[in-house]
């Protein structure tokens, strides 16, 4: 070990550096990373295949030896360049760079390391970012490393990401135990050829800011060539043909295996690169792939490139079809293994992952299942998600059924005449990649550009989008309730083709996208009830999914099936669930007709559902729906208009040859995803105000909800589930844990008159904050009252929703942007603090938080979002929902420092009814305003620093700081800041008649321009405080103040009775302005701050 470390401190010193023993001690250890990223070193089949396990100690000598390499390769003095026109002492490599610097954000810590650095704070990839510390993969010269070893690096770490550190867990063991991945010849024993039904991929994520100046399709061309040159080094070498002219140009490129840092012959401990050597799967695959004679030229050859969207990076599709006479093709394992190998050895790549076959989510069970009985649905799945009350369906009462919605399913196939779908008129508009036809009654868009524009008997794809959408027509036009009518019945279907037969290929999310999701007529509400299996590792499919949902769809919300492998266990959570931008869906039984003895109804969950939580710690999945015996629309392809059995006509068949029974988490999503086009139409409709939901059509404007919002709702809904973990079909209840919050049920049971107001159905109130921007530092704090006066007994619930940022592939750390829930009851001189998701504290795992009180009539609550930590500015969604009295306040202020409260008991504290106090309190310092604002129940402070004096003015719910004066000689002060633009703010605010032009004043620092001014009309004190209120939302608790208009909320500036504008901000004083109304409070600002720089 000493020897090893050793030789770090020589490639250290090689580097130039004074201080490569403090560097050395500065490098990530071997345990740091590995609590990092999760990558191919930790697996068995990096270092052996069929062996022993190396032991702690020489693992420690294996990780030393592989950072020597990757230094090796970072100096100009030992690096042969991999590229013959890069010169190696202007190289980049990619360093994966920590930063501890106490109480700094991410983006904080960001800016530091970059300084030190001189890299941009835009090219980067976030690893890890927690209280004590931020982690970032950059691209980074060796003499940017030295330079930062000459100033103040105490408290960072470094390590060069070296090439088996870029491989992504499993996917080279993926590879060879494949059984799919399988001999066709006898000959040809121990290879074997890809499975017909999936195309192999590897997902490449490249170092950010590597394709700035090209596309993701030009760098995948470069760095192939690459592989290539370095391939034919290696031959070169092999045949001992280095000086022949015509190879001349490969002379500078490195061989692959000296460039791996596994097979390098350039190791330090020739003991342990004899063992590696002799047995670890990589120098075997180079070996019988890249050194091979036929050097996997044919798997080159059918390679195809596929760009992913917003991820700089891109996805190498392997050709399934390649010939089994070929060995460089890509059924040979080791070619594939080798190209892997010359991925993670180029500078440009961050992260090399193996793809994995797509699978329908749906569960096959035994024969017993079958049930032998005429059809007797009454879609039960739509009263359990509307209300969870037998055969109530609220939703369709108040006409909201999914009607000016399109829902999006991606699956293998739609038998489109079956009675659930059929449209009399056949139209062929609608096929294709863009086409769209919206008069049609049920399939508007079905892309077959794809794949095979067919569908199989018994289908998946069928079943699936009949339980969101289907909607019964015997011929064609005129609509009936059949049995087996979906959550959505009024939604129409946009419908992507995914698969041949009944398998399923998978598009890539750009293309799934753009199909579905197109502007004017697309679906915004997705399902894909299918999934592959990394075991809750975060992929580079993740990082395709999170990009795409936070930077581009952002009305797009994707529902996905958990999975059926519940069974084995925890933390198998299937991808795209495992994403934390996506909505997961799990199992739950059935009840009535739609369950079988031993059953135990809705409150159980299906023991087949895949569980959470993720690798890193996050809850999955999200939400439980019905999915198991589910009745749905059947796939019958020699049938036209099969249908449930529903009309005397023998053609349909007793049960009915158009509806079947299904189970799987496959048919519990498509449940979910026709929930949220329900929310949507409420939403659209105008059965909300721009912040508060009025619960009847029409009350308010519509509104286009953010995903986040959608999410944020259906998990505010959602209730715990009562019962256990059953296993079907035996029905035997698993003795486990089982509550919310778990890796089991999530955030509950999908509920939707928990999740929004209905008048007559419910008396629930709601505020909705719908994908708001805050940054570092800022709360956003919300006062909430109970009243309960009106016969409410909801429960208060408060979720908050982000669409975080992608994480690094394998991340253990995923979450990048940390934002925090608080919720505090306010009791007279006291306060009781809640924290999400049932922890005593923070959360700083979930891009989801959720708050659930028990509250009574006169209770006080402050919400407060928190942005803790940020790499980068983030926007949110809050749904606030319970017995909520009718005037809120908001305010939004800088605050840095944690909140110090330890949190209480279980969240079911009562205290008596509390009266509403407005009074004026001294005080002499801020704190003491905030602990008189707490004390006495007030929801919000406003600060203004620049006042000499101090005062807490409480009016209402809102409390005024240093914005008054304490005796009269202060008033009569006109040195006072802002006195004057205040005081005339109020006289003409009065109607006083002055020639003063407010907006011309001359700053309060000049006291000779002061005009003069009638005594008589200086303002009390009152008059000044009434003017300095911040923005808010109509109606105000000022009687005197109306607007013009009182059937839609707007967001004013202050007006009095003149109309007159009168705001106060702590950063531009007053403002007057013209009478003008605003959309959004974002408007109103940014009019008033335009106002401030025109007449500054």
């Amino acid at each position: 070990m000493a020897i090893v470390y050793l030789t770090l401190l020589a490639a250290l010193a090689s580097l130039g550096m004074a201080s490569e023993t403090l560097l050395a001690e500065k490098m990530i250890s071997r345990e740091h990373f590995s609590s990092l990223l999760r990558t191919a070193f930790e697996d068995d089949v990096t270092l052996n295949r069929n062996k022993r396990q190396l032991s702690r100690e020489e693992s420690e000598r294996v990780w030393l030896d592989i950072l020597n390499h990757g230094l090796r390769w970072t100096q100009s003095k030992h690096h042969r360049a991999l590229r013959p026109d890069t010169a190696a002492s202007e190289s980049k490599h990619p360093f994966v760079l920590c930063s501890r610097a106490p109480t700094k954000s991410g983006s904080e810590r960001l800016q530091l390391l970059a300084q030190a650095l001189d890299i941009s704070v835009q090219r980067n990839q976030t690893v890890s970012n927690t209280d004590e510390e931020s982690c970032f993969i950059v691209s980074v010269t060796s003499s940017a490393i030295h330079r930062a070893s000459e100033t103040d690096i105490s408290n960072s770490t470094f390590t060069p990401l070296v090439d088996v550190m870029k491989i992504a867990s499993g996917g080279v063991n993926y590879i060879l135990q494949d059984t799919e991945w399988r001999p066709t010849d006898a000959n040809k024993e121990g290879e074997g050829h890809l499975r017909t039904n999936h195309v192999a991929s590897l997902m490449v994520d490249l170092i950010p800011g590597e394709v700035d100046e090209v596309s993701s399709s030009t760098a995948a061309t470069q760095i192939l060539n690459d592989v290539r040159a370095m391939i034919q080094s290696s031959n070169i070498v092999s045949s001992n043909n280095l000086r022949s002219s015509n190879n001349q140009q490969f002379s500078t490129i490195v061989p692959m295996r000296d460039a791996f840092s596994l097979t390098s012959s350039l190791h330090n401990n020739k003991q342990l690169r004899s063992f590696t050597d002799s047995v670890n799967v990589w120098s075997e695959a180079l070996l019988s792939g890249f050194e091979a004679d036929h050097h996997c030229k044919n798997m080159f050859d059918l390679l195809q490139v596929r760009e992913r969207g917003e991820i700089e990076g891109f996805e190498l599709l392997l050709n399934a079809q390649q010939s089994i006479e070929d060995e460089g093709a890509a059924w040979n394992r080791n070619c594939v293994i080798s190209l892997i190998i010359g991925l993670s050895v180029n500078q440009s790549v961050e992260s090399v992952d193996v793809g994995r076959p797509l699978e329908a989510s749906s569960f096959e069970e035994t024969s017993s299942t079958t049930r032998n009985l005429a059809v007797q649905g009454i879609t039960n799945p739509q009263w359990i998600s509307q209300s969870g009350v037998f055969d109530q369906r609220p939703f369709f009462d108040n006409d909201l059924d999914g009607s000016g919605q399109t829902v999006g399913v991606a699956d293998a196939g739609l038998d489109t005449d079956n009675c659930y779908f059929y449209d009399s008129s056949n139209s062929e508009g609608i096929y294709g990649k863009n086409s769209w036809d919206m008069s049609q009654r049920k399939v508007v868009h079905y892309d077959s550009s794809f794949a095979d524009r067919w569908e199989t008997n018994r289908g998946h794809g069928t079943s699936v989008a009949a339980a969101a959408v289907g909607k019964r027509s015997f011929d064609g036009r005129v609509e009936s309730n059949g049995y087996a009518d979906g959550t959505a019945p009024g939604a129409k279907l946009a419908f992507f083709d995914m698969g041949v037969g009944s398998s399923f290929l998978d598009p890539g999310v750009v293309r799934l996208f753009e199909s579905l999701s197109q502007a004017d007529n697309g679906a915004k509400v997705i399902d894909g009830s299918w999934g592959r299996s990394y075991y809750g590792v975060y992929s580079s499919f993740c990082k395709d999914y999170d990009a795409i949902l936070r930077d581009t769809f952002t009305d797009v919300l994707f529902v996905t099936s958990s999975g059926n492998t519940g069974s084995s266990g925890a933390i198998t959570i299937q991808n795209p669930a495992d994403c934390k931008n996506t909505l997961a869906v799990g199992s739950g039984l059935n009840y009535g007709n739609d369950i079988r003895p031993n059953e135990l109804g809705i409150e159980y969950l299906a023991d087949y559902t895949s569980k959470g939580p993720t690798a890193d710690g996050r809850i999955k999945p999200d939400i439980i729906a019905p999915g198991h015996f589910l009745l749905t629309a059947n796939a019958n392809i020699d049938m036209v208009g099969e249908c449930d059995g529903g009309i005397p006509d023998s053609r349909y068949g007793a049960r009915g040859d158009g509806v079947r029974y299904v189970s799987g988490t496959s048919f519990a999503a498509p449940t979910v995803a026709g929930s949220a086009a329900l929310i949507r139409q409420y939403f659209a409709e105008g059965w909300c105000k721009t912040d508060r939901c009025c619960g009847s059509k029409g009350c308010g404007s519509s509104i286009s909800p953010s995903n986040s919002l959608l999410k944020a709702l259906l998990l505010n809904g959602a209730v715990p589930m009562t019962g256990k973990v059953q296993k079907v079909p035996n029905g035997a209840v698993l003795d486990e844990s089982f509550a919310v919050y778990d890796g089991k049920q999530g955030f509950g049971r999908i509920n939707l008159l928990n999740s929004v107001p209905l008048e007559g159905s419910n008396k629930l109130q709601l505020i909705v904050v719908n994908d708001k921007s805050i940054t570092f530092g800022n709360e956003h704090d919300f006062m909430i009252d109970i009243d309960t006066s009106n016969g409410c007994s909801s429960d208060l619930t408060v979720t908050l929703v982000w669409m975080d940022p992608p994480g690094a592939t394998g991340c253990l750390n995923c979450l990048v942007n940390d934002l925090d829930l608080i919720v505090e009851e306010i009791s007279g001189g006291s306060s009781k603090t809640y924290y999400p998701n049932g922890l005593s504290g923070r959360d700083s795992k979930n891009t989801v938080e959720r708050v659930a009180i028990n509250t009574l009539h006169g209770d006080r609550f402050s919400v407060i979002v928190k942005a803790t930590n940020l790499v980068s500015e983030q926007r949110y969604s809050l749904a606030i929902a319970g017995c909520l009295a009718e005037d809120i306040n908001t305010s939004r202020k800088q605050q840095t420092s944690s909140p110090s409260k330890r949190p209480t008991d279980a969240p079911t504290y009562k205290k008596p009814t509390k009266q509403q106090t407005t009074e004026l309190t001294a005080c002499m310092s801020p704190d003491e305003c905030d602990i008189a604002r707490k004390q006495k129940g007030i929801g919000r402070m406003f600060v203004g620093n620049n006042y000499p004096s101090f005062g807490c003015f409480f009016k209402g719910n809102t409390a005024f700081f240093g914005l008054g004066f304490t005796s009269r000689d202060q008033i009569e002060n006109e040195d006072l800041p802002g006195y004057r633009q205040r005081l005339m703010c109020q006289l003409e605010a009065s109607g006083t008649n002055t020639t003063i032009d407010f907006l011309t004043l001359a700053p309060s620092s000049a006291p000779s321009t002061q005009p003069s001014i009638n005594p008589t009309l200086r303002p009390t004190l009152n008059q000044i405080i009434q003017p300095t209120r911040m923005l808010t939302p109509w109606p105000t608790d000022d009687a005197s103040v109306l607007p013009p208009s009182t059937s839609e909320t707007k967001w004013w500036p202050k007006v009095d009775k003149r109309k007159i504008q009168c705001v106060f901000s702590s950063d531009y004083q007053d403002v007057v302005g013209a009478n003008t109304m605003f959309e959004t409070e974002d408007e109103c600002v940014e009019y008033l701050v335009g106002l401030l720089k025109k007449h500054d």
